[in-house]
């Protein structure tokens, strides 16, 4: 198993130009946390374990392991500014198909400052900011190493999004502890 390919629009044609653009990539110094967020896997608690352990042991794999490289969003304020989410909300007719959408992921947060890694404003999204800026969504070539990584889920404590006309959803991370617990011990505390 293998993290998710950087496509950031499902299609080659779009992919990050790798050498020959690369010259116009605008270097940036990433905020400490950066979150990538993942699809939850549909199956049993057995699968989606099995696929949240594959980014415990691969970490988010780049470049170096034969992908595409590693997206980031810079920002964990505005949740329909997150990628993917802001593409994936078009596709929601009701604000449940909101909540359904919003609750079938993952976040991960890199924490930049144990790994050494390279960052970039997102060539792909560097002009489709919906609303936000150019500097909430990152990327960089290389695989995110596992002990930089610590696993959420969305928690929405009230609903008033689904009844009033909020502009903004109110929501919170949890941490998922049998996983980060593990990643401590494999990976952190072994420096």
């Amino acid at each position: 198993m293998k993290s998710i390919p950087y496509f950031p629009f499902g299609n080659k044609n779009y992919c990050i130009p790798i050498k020959e653009h690369k010259l116009n990539w605008r270097k940036i110094n990433p905020s400490r946390y950066l979150y990538h967020l993942t699809y939850r896997h549909c199956g049993s608690e057995n699968d989606l374990m099995l696929d949240r352990m594959n980014y415990v042991l691969n970490g988010i794999c780049g470049i170096d392991k034969g992908l595409h490289g590693v997206w980031a969003n810079n920002q964990i304020i505005n949740i329909n500014r997150l990628w993917p989410i802001a593409i994936d909300s078009w596709d929601c007719n009701s604000r449940i198909d909101l909540l359904k959408m919003y609750n079938s992921f993952d976040i991960w947060r890199i924490d930049t400052s144990v790994i050494d890694n390279i960052w970039y404003i997102d060539p792909n999204l560097m002009h489709e900011h919906w609303g936000g800026s150019p500097t909430d969504y990152l990327y960089t070539e290389n695989s995110i190493h596992p002990r930089g990584l610590k696993l959420f889920t969305f928690l929405f404590n009230d609903y008033p999004f689904l009844y009033e006309e909020k502009k903004d959803v109110e929501f919170s991370l949890v941490p998922e502890k049998k996983i980060n617990d593990f990643i401590f011990s494999k990976w952190r505390s072994k420096k």
